[in-house]
């Protein structure tokens, strides 16, 4: 019993793989042409489809200054001077330039990528240069802040002359030969702690005139670019993944259309699909 059971159920595994082969081997004309005209057509297709170019900067900037390219007060001067609007409104033609602009910061190098596509290369990089540009200018202080900062400015270079000035008063008094017999430690201390505050007050003036002068072109890392091959569309990637796209759907329905080829011969299952048709109220 236990054999002529084995026999049946290897006999049944023999008969679903042979209908598999067969299935394909009747349909294998389809799958190999139908693909490749599917990939065909793709090809084709995206030969039409409008290039897409990107021009790539790098800049030593973190997440605020890439918040501030995409912000009115940057894009709107870029559509002015480049007349990027056309017969858009202006806030559909800054949405659209929104659009075009990506921004990402790396985790590690603190590095800001600015990618700005458009449908000609040197478009794209005419466009990146003029949003440098105004974000160069939108990102220095105005006004109050600008006021407060160079004050602070002048503060600060007052306090590195006097010291530089009371520094030089104690070095000339350690190189006189009574100063060293008489509280020459004293004004050595004296002295280092001058030079300490000199260094602190240089500092502050490097970092007030840094805010003050903003973003500028030291910063670059890298220039816009300017593409020399479409980014988008893919063609050979969609020409490949139409095709892979339609062998799969077309296999999926000649093994549907077999099943229910096999299930409209067998009576049983005929009578069930009729009995099914009839409570879903169908002819």
């Amino acid at each position: 019993m236990e054999e002529n059971q084995r026999s049946s159920s290897s006999t049944a595994e023999d008969i679903g793989l042979l209908d598999v082969v067969v299935t394909l081997a009747e349909n294998l004309k389809l799958l190999i042409i139908g693909p490749l005209l599917v990939g065909v057509c793709a090809l084709g297709v995206s030969f039409l489809v409008p290039q897409t170019f990107q021009s790539v900067a790098v800049l030593q900037a973190e997440q605020p200054t890439a918040s501030l390219m995409v912000t009115a007060a940057v894009l709107d001067p870029v559509i002015t001077t480049l007349r990027l609007a056309g017969d858009d409104t202006v806030d559909e033609a800054r949405t659209k330039l929104r659009g075009q602009i990506k921004t990402a910061v790396g985790r590690n190098d603190k590095l800001l990528t600015v990618t700005v596509s458009d449908h000609s290369a040197q478009q794209s990089q005419v466009i990146a240069t003029a949003l440098l540009r105004q974000t160069y200018q939108e990102s220095r202080p105005k006004g109050s802040v600008r006021a407060r900062l160079e004050t602070q400015l002048a503060e600060a270079k007052s306090r590195f002359k006097n010291a530089q000035d009371a520094a030089e008063g104690v070095l000339k008094r350690l190189e006189s030969s009574n100063s060293v017999l008489n509280g020459g430690s004293e004004l050595a201390r004296g002295y280092a702690e001058l030079l300490t505050a000199a260094g602190a007050a240089q500092n502050q003036i490097s970092a007030f005139e840094s805010q003050l002068e903003g973003l500028n072109d030291a910063q670059v890392v890298q220039s816009p670019t300017l593409p020399q091959k479409a980014s988008q569309p893919k063609k050979g990637l969609t020409a490949i993944g139409a095709t892979v796209a339609a062998g799969l759907l077309l296999l999926l329905f000649i093994f549907m259309r077999q099943a229910w080829r096999k299930t409209s011969i067998n009576e049983t299952a005929s009578a069930k699909l009729m009995r099914i048709r009839k409570s879903l109220g169908l002819k």
